[in-house]
C-alpha cells in the first residue's frame, strides 16, 4: 500500500492507459466487423453488376450496344416531335386577352361575347335555350369577381367560344347546354358546371374538361368531329354518347285531349243562295244531269331511301393547353417535383340554383 501511495500518479495513469487500450480494441473490433459487412455488400453488388453485364441487351456501353446513349437520343427525338406538335395544339386565346385583366374589362367582354355567340347561333340557324349565357349565367351581370378567378374565367370563355365556333360551323340543329368546371365561389347555376371533373395539370400541359350536349343528324355530327380534329387547337374527345332525340311537339297538331276548331264553311255563291230560297229557275225543264265522277289519276308516292331521326349527342371534350418548354422544365417554387396527375384545388361546391 505504501508503494501505491508513493506511486499514485503512476498507478492512475496505468489504469487510464489500460482503459484506453480496451476501448481502442473494441473500436478496432467494430471496424473490422463493419469492414467484413462492407466487403460482403461489395461482393453482392459485383454479382449484380456481373449479372447485368451478361444480360442481352446490355444496359451500358460495350462498344457495340450503348442503350444509355440510345435512350438519350430517343429523348431528343421526342423533344423535337413535341416542338413540332405544338403548332397543332395552339392554346385558345383567353377573352379578354392581355397580361392585365381587371373586373370591369372582363365584365364588358363577357357581355359582348355572349351577344356575339347568340348572333352566330341565329345566323347558323342553331336553336339555343332561352336567354342562354353559355355557362356564365352566374357571372353575366356581375361587376366584381372573386380574387384569382378572372384568369381561369377568361380562359374558359375563350375555350367555349372556340368550341361553339366548331358547332355553329357544322350547323347543328340545337345546342342544349355546355358544362365546365367550377372555379369561383360565385358559380351558383348548378346546370352550368361539372360535378367531379377538374383540370388535370401535367408537366407538359393542362387538360380542361367540358361536356357539350346538342341535337343534330349524323351528317352534322360528322362535321363536328371533323371540325374538332382539324382545328388548330388541341381537342380530345374522351367520350361520345349518341341517342335518339325526343320528338319535338308540332304546333300544328293538336295535343291529346284538346278539341279541334271547327272548319270555317266556304261562302255560297249568289246562284246557290237563289236556288236554296226560290228553287231552280227552270222547273219544267229536264232534270239536271248529275256529273259523272271521274277517277283521279293515281298519285305516285316518292320512294323513301333514308328516314333519319334527330340525334341527341353528348360529348366529353378536353382542351389541351401545352406549357412553354421553360415552364414545363422548371417547376414552380413550393410545388412538388412530380406534378403528373395533379388536379387543381377544387373550388367550393356550387350552391342551390337560382330561381
Amino acid at each position: 500500500m505504501s508503494w501505491i501511495k508513493r506511486n499514485l500518479y503512476f498507478v492512475i495513469g496505468g489504469l487510464v492507459a489500460l482503459g484506453l487500450m480496451g476501448y481502442g480494441g473494441f473500436v478496432l473490433w467494430t471496424a473490422y466487423s463493419n469492414e467484413g459487412a462492407s466487403a460482403e455488400e461489395i461482393i453482392k453488388q459485383y454479382g449484380v453488376l456481373d449479372e447485368l453485364n451478361k444480360q442481352n441487351p446490355h444496359p451500358g456501353s460495350t462498344g457495340k450496344v450503348d442503350n444509355v446513349k440510345a435512350a438519350k437520343d430517343q429523348e431528343g427525338l421526342l423533344r423535337v416531335f413535341i416542338a413540332k406538335a405544338r403548332g397543332l395544339f395552339v392554346t385558345p386565346p383567353p377573352i379578354p386577352s392581355g397580361e392585365k385583366v381587371d373586373d370591369q374589362k372582363f365584365s364588358n367582354q363577357l357581355l359582348y361575347t355572349i351577344a356575339e355567340l347568340n348572333r352566330e347561333a341565329k345566323a347558323a340557324s342553331v336553336t339555343l335555350p332561352e336567354n342562354y349565357a353559355f355557362t356564365f349565367a352566374s357571372q353575366r351581370f356581375l361587376t366584381q369577381f372573386d380574387p384569382g378567378s378572372i384568369e381561369p374565367l377568361a380562359m374558359h370563355l375563350g375555350e367555349i367560344k372556340t368550341i361553339c365556333d366548331v358547332l355553329f360551323a357544322a350547323r347543328i340543329n340545337a345546342l342544349e347546354g355546355i358544362q365546365r368546371e367550377v372555379v369561383s365561389a360565385k358559380d351558383q347555376n348548378v346546370s352550368d358546371y361539372l360535378t367531379t371533373q377538374k383540370t388535370m395539370v401535367t408537366p407538359l400541359g393542362d387538360l380542361t374538361p367540358y361536356r357539350v350536349v346538342f341535337r343534330c343528324f349524323s351528317a352534322e355530327l360528322a362535321e363536328v368531329l371533323s371540325g374538332l380534329a382539324s382545328s388548330s387547337h388541341g381537342y380530345i374527345v374522351k367520350t361520345i354518347n349518341v341517342e335518339p332525340a325526343a320528338p319535338i311537339a308540332d304546333p300544328g297538331v293538336p295535343s291529346p285531349g284538346t278539341v279541334p276548331a271547327l272548319a270555317t264553311p266556304m261562302p255560297m255563291t249568289q246562284a246557290e243562295r237563289y236556288n236554296m230560297r226560290y228553287g231552280p229557275r227552270n222547273p219544267g225543264g229536264p232534270p239536271p244531269v248529275a256529273p259523272v265522277p271521274v277517277a283521279a289519276p293515281p298519285v305516285s308516292k316518292p320512294t323513301v331511301l333514308l328516314n333519319e331521326r334527330q340525334l341527341k349527342v353528348t360529348l366529353m371534350i378536353e382542351v389541351v393547353k401545352l406549357k412553354n418548354p421553360d415552364e414545363a422544365a422548371k417547376p414552380k417554387p413550393g410545388a412538388p417535383a412530380a406534378a403528373a396527375g395533379r388536379s387543381r384545388n377544387p373550388a367550393p361546391a356550387p350552391a342551390a340554383p337560382n330561381q
